[in-house]
């Protein structure tokens, strides 16, 4: 069975140095980073040395501009741009950095996409300066229009590539926020309601400045979506609701072991309904089991193997030591015997001095067979799967798993771009000021590199409010026929 694992810093804690001193020479600093940053892809990035496209072409043009931004850095600032520009260029969150950039200070107002246009979708009560008030369309923002400041000042720094559906809803959110990047406008112009046009100042207010970490967590959650708990729930009297917001076995080992036997036991043959909200990854072999539980073992293995047709992954030390240390986490004590076997191959071919192991492979004639063998689930219930922008990674894999079912209806609003990597490892920068995330393994299969996930029925609606979504797919479904067997 295939999987994706994705790092991330809730699975795998680092440590960070100290603040540097004020004097200190960020040329210097950002050139060292920038060099090591790039020789890291180079050498340790599955698509750099497996030869692929999508990461070759960033990393080259990428490497020469960010050498040149570097030597240029005078602040921390400039130092920061620098690195988010050149990992953020390869548009896939697979290859990530983390350089402690927590939010500092805000607006005041959130932005978001709607409808074709830009408008205010939120607007902090109570604050010391005039805002523009929610439903306010955004003409412009310090002298042009939003949508060309957005790709100006904030895509750049962002991982969200400008050829995806709700990446002009992904940069607005973050427009208004201060990380330490200098992406937030001075002033915008708004057209309020009944056509009257107004310009506003939009200073910065620091977050300790009355405003609190608390409200700040409280207003970004009224618009992300994210499913809730690890579990089953009655959705209709023919449709079951099972909430997956990740595939983390470190916090949610026990709820997936319930949710198991819970669904062992359904004998209706309506709808089970996945809700992968906000699903960033982890072990996909936790959705796989979901399946398992559902249809049986071989059938579920089945479709665990139509993710992929063949994964391979960089025989290196580091990326052994990497799968070596997965394996010894409680979180993938499912996934051991893969890891265990993907570490000898591994090994192997490093002894043999080939700079990629072929871990897992079939034809493509093997590969359409499977396909076609289990486009017919056997007796059970329907599914139905809710996707938005935050199913990533081993989340898409496990969509690639329950959409090789003929009848699935997948609901919901676009993913981002399909990546194929996986076994995400982290490299520390030189500086000490945080780390690249580089992917070692890659995976091919029938769905195209940075291809989005695009659900057969659109949701309008606030993917974050999930009593008006649950409303919307019971609506929906119901005028499907669930096709029992």
């Amino acid at each position: 069975m295939t999987f994706n694992i994705k790092f991330s810093l809730s699975m795998l804690p680092l440590a960070f140095a100290a603040s540097t001193a004020s004097a200190t020479d960020w040329s210097e600093v950002a050139k060292a980073d920038m060099k090591f940053a790039i020789d890291a892809v180079r050498s340790s990035h599955a698509g750099a040395v497996s030869g692929q496209i999508d990461v070759t072409a960033p990393l080259e043009a990428g490497s020469r501009a960010g050498m040149i931004e570097a030597a240029n850095a005078r602040t921390e600032q400039d130092y920061r741009r620098a690195l988010l520009r050149f990992i953020n260029g390869f548009g896939d969150p697979h290859t990530g950095i983390q350089l402690r950039m927590p939010t500092r200070a805000w607006t005041g107002v959130v932005l978001d996409h709607i409808d074709g246009g830009y408008r205010v979708i939120w607007s902090e009560p109570n604050w010391p300066q005039p805002l523009p008030p929610r439903g306010a369309t955004v003409q412009s923002c310090d002298g042009v229009w939003i949508g060309t400041y957005l790709k100006s000042n904030v895509a750049p720094f962002s991982n969200q590539s400008l050829e995806y559906a709700t990446t002009p809803s992904e940069l607005a959110r973050q427009s208004m926020f201060d990380i330490g990047l200098g992406w937030t406008p001075q002033r915008c112009t708004f057209q309020l309601a009944g056509g009257v046009v107004r310009d506003y100042a939009l200073p910065l207010r620091a977050i300790e400045d009355g405003i609190g970490k608390a409200r700040l967590s409280e207003v970004q959650q009224r618009y992300t979506a994210q499913a809730g708990a690890v579990g089953l729930t009655p959705l209709a009297a023919d449709m079951q609701w099972v909430a997956m917001p990740n595939f983390n076995g470190g916090i949610s080992a026990d709820a997936y072991a319930k949710l198991y036997r819970q669904l062992a036991a359904l004998k209706h043959t309506g709808w089970v309904v996945f809700d992968l909200r906000g699903n960033g990854g982890g072990d996909s072999s936790w959705g796989n089991r979901a399946l398992q539980a559902l249809y049986g073992e071989a059938y579920g293995e089945q479709l665990g193997n139509t993710s992929s047709h063949t994964k391979s992954q960089i025989a290196s030390p580091a990326a052994i030591a990497l799968l070596q240390r997965y394996a010894s986490l409680p979180q993938f004590a499912s996934a051991k015997p893969m890891l265990d076997d993907s570490i000898a191959k591994m090994k192997a071919a490093l002894e043999r001095g080939e700079p990629m192991a072929r871990i897992e492979g079939m034809s493509k004639e093997e590969a359409d067979a499977l396909a076609a063998a289990v486009r017919k689930r056997p007796s059970g219930p329907r599914i139905a799967a809710v996707i938005d922008r935050g199913c990533f990674s081993s989340c898409m894999n496990f969509l690639q798993q329950i959409s090789a079912i003929a009848d699935t209806v997948v609901l919901g609003e676009p993913t981002i771009g399909y990546s194929p990597y996986g076994e995400i490892g982290p490299y520390k920068l030189p500086s000490g000021n945080g780390v690249i995330t580089l992917p070692s393994a890659i995976f091919a299969g029938s769905q195209a590199t940075r291809e989005p996930f695009v659900p057969s029925r659109r949701y309008n609606g606030d993917m974050a409010d999930e009593a008006a979504l649950k409303t919307w797919v019971k609506t929906t479904l119901a005028a499907i026929k669930p096709a029992a067997r």
